[in-house]
């Protein structure tokens, strides 16, 4: 019986080959003629290359998903010197603000027909260029650098290889770039806090060197506080907040801020301010009766502790939409301009923002 099979095994194998051979494989062609359509336009609408009616892209995708048509993405990258991927260099993606930038990127990416490369730097100048040299070894067609901006020579470098490039939550000159308006934005929470009757402040924060975002926010202070000559401030920074802010906030309330018996803490970031927040409430001190305090993101938790935190809000799903639009055009070699999106402010139990 055995015998019978391995003689048999080379004719199957034979009506298997020439089966096989005998599927057609669907062509643009055939979507074209089954949608009424020039392979031309199918072309188009499956790449998201031009501009065609929703009626007509709708027939084609149908007529596609139908005969079960793929687009060759690796036969159109040949032909037109692209890959169609995007890379992505985070600081840290693990913070609130990181994952929620790097889900919408990815979201718009995928209607634009774009695949997405994450990567870290750990704000270290070395990681920072693996990661970088890792990216155009894949040919990614363009990079977006989210947020911190301690090694600014290497996005410079990137750039200098031809390598379409935008900026989002910080700031080179000559490159695009997408950001808050952080300076303005705290003057204004400042000001705020002031006509409620504060007349001390603290401002509470991470070290600025190298985070546009940062500095931006700091200056902000500085700027209402050398425009009015009845108050009192002090700036705190501190590097503890890279590594843990809930409670690096929490120490420095213990250690400095309780110390100086401000009438309102201002902060760079929401968990700083509720590190505090908790640290007051340890020490019998009332937010905001005895102090008022702020924070910055409108991180999900800030509306649901106690007393619920005021902060200012940034839409961080413009900010990944607009560097996604920005470096598909600069690919496709189209006039980009910066772009700035005004933050919001909300008022809420721990200081009066209204």
């Amino acid at each position: 019986m055995i015998a019978m099979l391995v003689q048999k095994i080379p004719c199957l194998c034979k009506r298997l080959r020439k089966g096989v051979s005998n599927i057609h494989k669907t062509t643009l062609k055939d979507v074209a003629t089954a949608a009424g359509v020039s392979v031309s336009t199918v072309s188009r609408v499956l790449s998201g290359s031009a501009s065609i009616s929703e009626e007509t892209c709708e027939r084609v995708r149908a007529e596609a998903k139908r005969l079960n048509y793929t687009l060759n993405s690796a036969a159109r990258s040949l032909r037109c010197d692209r890959t169609h991927s995007i890379g992505v260099v985070f600081p840290d993606i693990s913070g609130e603000f990181y994952a929620i930038c790097a889900s919408a990127i990815l979201k718009y990416a995928r209607k634009k027909d774009y695949a997405v490369l994450f990567t870290e730097s750990g704000r270290n100048t070395v990681a920072e260029e693996k990661a970088v040299r890792a990216l155009m070894e894949r040919g990614v067609d363009g990079i977006l650098f989210i947020g911190d901006n301690t090694h600014d020579e290497i996005v410079i470098r990137t750039l200098a290889n031809e390598v379409p490039i935008v900026t989002g939550d910080r700031h080179i000159e000559g490159i695009p770039s997408v950001t808050y308006n952080n300076r303005e934005t705290i003057y204004a929470v400042t000001e705020k806090l002031y006509e409620s009757g504060c007349r001390s402040f603290v401002y509470v924060g991470e070290p600025t060197d190298g985070q546009d975002n940062l500095k931006m926010r700091n200056l902000g202070f500085i700027d209402f506080i050398s425009s009015h000559s009845d108050v009192q401030a002090e700036s705190i920074f501190d590097s503890r907040f890279h590594d843990d802010k809930l409670k690096a906030g929490s120490e420095l309330f213990i250690e400095k801020i309780k110390a100086i018996s401000p009438d309102a803490i201002i902060t760079s970031n929401d968990l700083i301010a509720i590190g505090i927040i908790s640290a007051a409430h340890k020490a019998g001190i009332n937010i905001p009766s005895d102090m008022s305090v702020t924070g910055f993101d409108d991180l999900r938790a800030s509306a649901y502790i106690i007393p619920s935190l005021s902060t200012i809000r940034q839409d961080i799903t413009k900010l990944a939409k607009l560097c996604v639009s920005m470096v598909d055009d600069a690919i496709n070699q189209k006039p980009v301009q910066n772009a700035v999106i005004m933050q919001e402010i909300i008022s809420r139990e721990s200081a009066a923002l209204a």
